[in-house]
């Protein structure tokens, strides 16, 4: 039995629980043992992301997400103009 991974597990609930409670402090110290573990929690609208690291800084991880992020919209800008340019060739023939 790998008592390690139950054992964050268990912390992650328990930190979600105490968000839900307006619990801040307990929170904030989980969230920060479980960084010095690089298990990374970020808190949306509805819930917890969790990122399982082998090694790094949250903010290393920001940094990576904020980059995805980018590629992510220069991706669908490019598909937005592919689209738009398919749509217009299609125009033109007609």
């Amino acid at each position: 039995m790998d008592f390690e991974n139950r054992y964050i597990d268990e912390l992650i609930a328990i930190r979600e629980e105490a968000r839900e409670c307006k619990n801040y402090n307990l929170s904030d110290k989980i969230r920060n043992y479980l960084d010095s573990k690089h298990i990374f929690i970020f808190d949306s609208a509805n819930q917890q992301i969790v990122y399982h690291r082998k090694k790094g800084s949250r903010q290393d991880l920001i940094k990576e997400i904020k980059k995805e992020q980018r590629a992510e919209k220069l991706f669908y800008a490019w598909l937005y103009s592919i689209n738009k340019t398919t749509k217009t060739i299609h125009h033109e023939n007609f």
